[in-house]
This record gives structure tokens, sequence and C-alpha cells, in this order.
């Protein structure tokens, strides 16, 4: 079972960029973020053509996730925020979760803080599906490692020591990380931000124990940041052993 996880950066925008990936990689589900549009407005029919299941919370012009499934969907929720940026379901005989976190703008901006609650209610989410198959993949905007940010000793947004410690509490409650080895996922567009490998690492997959076990390998899909209009995301991908029965 193949899952990638994408912040798009507008889906009507990338929606070329979308049926690229999807032919090289036709991933059984896809987790997408920063979707840009209200549901009405989505473009499903692209993947309704490529035999998807929809599930999608939107806003108009910003936020926005959506789970595209090519198994049936059940138990959506999306409550988990008041804003698009949340979105989770049971399909294929586990629990997956689309996850838009808050950039934050600037450490201890107001921003700053809604971050800070959003990231502890989702431990709280993380702890309540411990015990499932459970595969969280998403934009977290936060780089949990210095090695995932180009740039030596930086500890702006995205690498504050409290940023940091939020998302090391989903891996003290016994969550993974795995594909920390795999490099940057997002590039600023500005000073040839890719071409000189100037990245960040805040795209990440969180798997349960028990996803874990399932697990059989990843990488970051970077191909994707090279084509034409490209969202200044890599989509990420993560595989498991199929779940039969």
């Amino acid at each position: 079972m193949k899952i990638i996880s994408w912040n798009v950066n507008s889906i009507r925008a990338r929606v070329e960029n979308f049926l690229e990936v999807a032919k090289r990689e036709n991933p059984d589900i896809f987790l997408l973020q920063e979707t840009r549009v209200e549901d009405q407005q989505f473009p499903s029919e692209y993947f309704d053509d490529l035999g998807y299941n929809a599930a999608v919370k939107g806003q108009k012009g910003r936020n926005g996730v959506a789970i595209f499934s090519k198994y049936p969907l059940e138990d959506i929720s999306g409550d988990f925020s008041e804003e698009a940026r949340y979105l989770e379901a049971f399909t294929g005989g586990i629990f997956v979760a689309s996850i838009y976190v808050p950039n934050g703008q600037e450490v201890n901006a107001p921003q700053y803080f809604y971050k800070l609650d959003f990231l502890e209610n989702l431990q709280q989410k993380f702890t309540n599906l411990k015990g499932e198959i459970f595969v969280a993949g998403g934009d977290y905007n936060v780089a949990p490692y210095p090695q995932d940010i180009y740039i030596e000793g930086y500890d702006g947004i995205t690498a504050s020591q409290r940023e940091r410690e939020a998302v090391k509490c989903f891996r003290d409650i016994g969550y993974q990380d795995p594909l920390e080895d795999n490099g940057y996922t997002w590039w600023s567009y500005r000073q040839c931000g890719f071409k000189k490998n100037n990245g960040f690492r805040i795209d990440q997959f969180y798997l349960s124990p028990r996803a874990q076990k399932l697990f059989t390998g990843g990488s970051v899909l970077r191909y994707a940041r090279e084509l034409n209009r490209p969202s200044d995301h890599a989509p990420i991908a993560c595989e498991l052993t199929k779940i039969t029965g």
C-alpha cells in the first residue's frame, strides 16, 4: 500500500503536476494539504477519473486538506480544527490523516502560540489513535532536527525549541518519523532555493506502533519539485504491507 502526502500549494494550480505524480507513482492513498479551494470548487473530476474516493475539507483561498483513496472512505472526521487543517478517515484497513499545521509566522507572534496549541491538540489526537494502524501525513511546518534545515544554527520559525519539543512528544508516545534521513521536502521559490538545495524538512509521516510494523519503505519525490510551475513542497511517499482480510 503506497501513501503519498503532499502540500500542493493550490490544487487547481497544480492539477497537471498531480496527474504526473499519480501516473508515475500510482498510490493507493493521497493526503493533500494547502488545497486552497472551497469544497464545491474542488477539481474532483480528475480524481474520479483515476478511481479515487474523495474526502475534502476546504477553505476559500487558503488552507484546505483532502484524502483520496482507492478504497472506500469511512469514519471521516474533520472537526479537529476550526480551520481546514485536519482530515481523518478509515480506509484500506487503516486510519489516515492529512494534516496542515499552521506556519506560526515568527517566534512569539500570536500565530506562533496558535501553532503550539494546534500541535498540543494534535498530540491528544495521536494519543487517542495510538492503538490503531494510523498514518498521519502532512506539512507539519516543523523541522524536527538541526540537520533538517540548510542554515546552520537556525532557530527561527519551524525550528524553535518549543516547536521541536511539540513534535518530539509524538515520538515520546510511540510514533515514528520514518523518513527522517531522506532529506529536505521544501525549498523556497526565491534565490534558486531548489537548485542550491537550500531546503527544510517540514513534511513528515508519523506512524503509530502498529503501522510501524507494516512499514516497508519511503522517499521524498524530489522530481515533482522540478516540474513546470511546481509546488514549493515535494511529495513524500510511504509504503506499508497491504492489509488483507
